[in-house]
C-alpha cells in the first residue's frame, strides 16, 4: 500500500497558535554561524562511536533541486504565513525572501554531517526532530542539556527549514531515517488553522521516511554504502562571504582541546585552493592564520576569545605537567597554569566532551594584583561531568547550582566552591608577584592595603623631595596629613586599649585618641593613638594614658606591604620615615573607624625586632614580618612611635 509523502503542518485543533518569532531560533540570532558550529559539533561528540577513532564533522555547501525540498507545498505554506503576518513587517520581509528562494530551481544549502558516531535512534531521534525543550543524550556527561541547540541550524536558514538523516546499526542491520522540519508560523491550510512547525515525510502522523523512500541527495554514502552517523541539510543557507572563517574560528575557539587530543577533526568545504581541515597537526597553524588575518568574526570582534583559546591550547599542549585533584563529586580534574606577561588572566573550564564551556565562572573572574596568567581546568570523570552538565546554563557559559533540583543544590554549590577555591589557591601560589613585579598605579588607599604590584622600586628615592610645599596635593600612596582641632569627648573609648593604657593617671585630661587613656595633659590633639589633655598641641604628639610617658609618632609615607614569594604568610613592609630615631612599629587591621590591634605580628628574622627599628630620615626601610593569623587580603594601618630615649 502506497503512502502519501510531502509536507504537513498539523492542525491546532483549537490549541496553541505560533507566531513567526520563535524563541529557540532567536536565541542564536546574535552569532548564528559560530553557534551553528558549536552546537552541531557538540551533538556529534555526544554520539561518539568507538573509542580511539576521532569524530569527523564536515561542513559542505551543496545545491539542492527545489523539487527535492517539496517546493510546491512548502511554497504554498510560506505564502499562507505571509498573509497571516499582518502588520509584522519583519516577518513579512523574511517570508518574502523565503518565497524568492523556494521558487528557484536550485536552492543553496549547507550540509553538516558526522562520521564515526553511533547515529540517532529511538528517543534520541525524536528529541532532535520532534520534541521541544528536550535533550536526550546517549552518554552520561554529554554536552547538551536544554534542548535548545537543535534550533541553531534554523537561525542560518532563510527558509527556516532543515532536513535530518541518520544511519545506525540495529540487530546487525543498517537502519536509515529521514525527515524534514520547517519552523514557520501558524497559518491556514486545507485542514484549517495549523501549528507553526511542519514536517516532511509520511503525511499521516508526520512520520519519518526510511530505507529506499529516502531521497538520494540527503543520504551520506561512501562507496555506495550509507555511513554510520548523522547529517542535517540547512535549506536556503544564508551564505556570507566569510562564513568559512566564522565557522573555523568557532571550531578552533571552542574545540581546541578535543582537536588536540585526537577526539575531533573538522573539514570545512575548501575555498578555492585552500584546504580547510582542522586536526591535531594543523591546529597551531590555524591559530596563527586566524589571528594574523585579524578580521571581525562576529561575536569575537577584537579576537580576544581566539587569543584566550590559543593560550589555553598552549598550556595543555606544553611540556609542563598539570596539577591534579580528585574531588568527591566532580571526580578527576586537571589544571594547567602558566604565568607570563601578556596572558589574559582568565580561567577556562573544559568538560569531558572536549568543549570549552566558560571563562566566566563566578569566583574566578577578578585577580587584582596578580601577575598575568592563563589557567585551564579539565573535568574528566563521567559522573562529575553529568553533575556539571545539569548545572550548565543554556548559553553554555556558566555553571549555576540553582538549576539543580532543590535537594541537590547544596551539593552543587559545595562542589563548585571546592573547585574554585582549589583553582584560585593554585593560581595564587604561582601568580602573586615578587618584589620585581611590574609597576602599577595605586590609589590613596595604598597606605593601608597590601601591595602586590608596587608603583615604585623599594630602593627608588627619585620621588623624595624635602622641599615640597606643605599644602601640595598628596601623591598616590602618600600619607594624608590633616590639620584638625580635636573635639573633647567625655565618653571613654569602647575599643581595647593596649600597652597599659587602661591605667588611670592622676590628672584631669580628656581622652580623645583611639588608644589613649586619661592622664595629665600637656599637649592635646593626639594623632593615631595619642591621648589628649587640656591645651593646644600638634597632631601626632600627646600623653599616652596610664602615666607620664610622652609619645611621639614619626610620620611615614610610601608604605608598601608585599608578599614574599615561596614563604607562606610572610610579607615585606617598606616605608620612608620623615624623621630620625629608634621607633616601635605598631600594626593593626583597619576597622570601619578605628584600628584593631594585632599583637601576633613579629619580625621574621631572629635578629630583628619591631620594638626597636632604626629610622633615618628620607631613607626607605624594609622589614620582613609574619604572624600566627593570615596577613594578606586585609587593610592595614602602620605607625612608628619613637622610643622614650629618643624624644625625652
Amino acid at each position: 500500500m502506497s503512502v502519501e509523502k510531502g509536507w504537513r503542518f498539523p492542525p491546532t485543533h483549537g490549541g496553541r497558535i505560533d507566531g513567526f518569532n520563535d524563541p529557540g531560533i532567536a536565541h542564536f540570532n546574535g552569532a548564528p554561524l559560530s553557534s551553528l558550529a558549536r552546537e552541531t559539533i557538540q551533538n556529534s561528540l555526544d554520539a561518539r562511536g568507538r573509542l580511539g577513532e576521532p569524530v569527523h564533522v564536515d561542513f559542505e555547501l551543496m545545491n539542492l533541486r527545489s523539487n527535492d525540498l517539496g517546493r510546491d507545498e512548502l511554497s504554498k505554506a510560506i505564502a499562507s504565513c505571509k498573509e497571516e503576518a499582518g502588520l509584522d513587517d519583519d516577518a513579512k520581509a523574511a517570508l518574502t525572501v523565503a518565497e524568492k528562494i523556494i521558487d528557484k530551481d536550485n536552492v543553496p544549502s549547507l550540509r553538516v554531517s558526522d562520521r564515526n558516531t553511533i547515529g540517532l535512534r529511538g528517543d534520541h531521534w525524536r528529541a532532535l526532530v520532534k520534541m521541544q525543550g528536550v535533550s536526550h543524550k546517549e552518554n552520561v556527561g554529554a554536552g547538551g542539556s536544554h534542548g535548545i541547540g537543535k534550533y541553531a541550524p534554523f537561525a542560518v536558514s532563510a527558509l527556516r527549514t532543515v532536513f535530518y538523516w541518520t544511519c545506525y546499526e540495529e540487530d546487525r542491520k543498517q537502519v536509515e531515517q529521514f525527515q524534514g522540519k520547517s519552523v514557520l508560523m501558524s497559518h491556514e491550510s486545507e485542514e484549517g488553522e495549523t501549528q507553526g512547525t511542519g514536517f516532511y515525510g509520511i503525511k499521516e502522523g508526520c512520520r519519518e521516511l526510511t530505507g529506499v523512500d529516502i531521497p538520494d541527495p540527503f543520504r551520506l554514502l561512501r562507496e555506495q554504502k550509507p555511513v554510520h552517523g548523522t547529517s542535517l541539510v540547512i535549506a536556503g543557507f544564508n551564505e556570507t562571504k566569510d562564513w568559512r572563517r566564522r565557522i573555523t574560528s568557532s571550531v578552533v575557539e571552542n574545540y581546541f582541546y578535543a582537536i588536540d587530543n585526537g577526539t575531533l577533526t573538522v573539514l570545512i568545504e575548501p575555498d578555492g585552493d585552500d584546504e580547510l581541515e582542522i586536526d591535531q597537526a594543523s591546529l597551531g597553524n590555524w591559530f596563527t592564520k586566524l589571528l594574523e588575518e585579524g578580521e571581525d568574526t562576529g561575536e569575537d570582534q577584537d579576537g580576544s576569545a581566539l587569543k584566550q583559546a590559543q593560550a589555553f591550547w598552549e598550556l595543555s599542549d606544553g611540556d609542563e605537567p598539570p596539577v591534579e585533584k580528585q574531588d568527591k563529586e566532580l571526580g578527576h580534574c586537571r589544571l594547567w597554569i602558566r604565568v607570563e606577561e601578556g596572558l589574559p588572566s582568565v580561567v577556562g573550564f573544559v568538560r569531558g566532551t572536549g568543549m570549552l564551556v566558560t571563562t566566566q565562572q563566578p569566583g574566578l573572574l577578578r585577580f587584582t594584583g596578580f601577575r598575568d596568567f592563563a589557567a585551564l581546568c579539565v573535568f574528566e570523570d563521567p559522573k562529575g561531568n553529568e553533575l556539571l552538565r545539569r548545572m550548565e546554563n543554556p548559553q553554555h557559559d556558566r555553571f549555576e547550582p540553582d538549576r539543580l533540583p532543590e535537594g541537590e543544590r547544596e551539593q552543587g554549590k559545595r562542589a563548585l566552591k571546592r573547585i574554585t577555591d582549589w583553582i584560585r589557591g593554585e593560581i595564587r601560589k604561582r601568580a602573586l608577584p615578587t618584589e620585581t613585579g611590574k609597576p602599577t598605579m595605586l590609589s590613596e588607599l595604598a597606605t593601608y592595603l597590601p601591595d602586590s604590584q608596587p608603583d615604585e622600586p623599594f630602593d627608588d628615592d627619585a620621588h623624595a623631595d624635602d622641599d615640597e610645599p606643605e599644602n601640595r596635593e598628596p601623591g598616590f600612596g602618600e600619607r594624608v596629613k590633616l590639620q584638625l582641632k580635636p573635639i573633647r569627648r567625655r565618653t571613654p573609648p569602647s575599643l581595647p586599649i593596649d600597652d597599659g593604657s587602661s591605667e588611670e593617671g592622676d590628672g584631669d585630661g580628656e581622652d580623645t585618641g583611639t588608644e589613649g587613656g586619661s592622664g595629665e595633659g600637656e599637649n592635646g590633639g593626639g594623632g593615631n593613638g595619642g591621648g589628649a589633655g587640656e591645651g593646644d598641641g600638634q597632631g601626632g604628639t600627646g600623653i599616652r594614658g596610664g602615666g607620664q610617658v610622652r609619645v611621639k609618632e614619626v610620620g611615614i609615607s610610601r608604605v608598601r606591604i608585599l608578599s614574599i614569594e615561596g614563604r607562606e604568610n610572610c610579607y615585606r613592609i617598606s616605608f620612608r620615615a620623615d624623621d630620625n630615631g629608634v621607633a616601635r612599629l605598631e600594626l593593626g587591621e583597619a576597622g570601619d573607624s578605628s584600628t584593631i590591634p594585632r599583637d601576633d605580628i613579629r619580625a621574621v628574622s631572629d635578629d630583628a625586632s619591631l620594638d626597636r627599628v632604626q629610622l633615618i630620615k628620607g631613607e626607605r626601610k624594609h622589614l620582613d614580618v609574619t604572624a600566627d593569623a593570615p596577613i594578606g587580603d586585609r587593610a592595614w594601618r602602620i605607625r612608628a612611635v619613637l622610643s622614650e630615649d629618643d624624644h625625652q
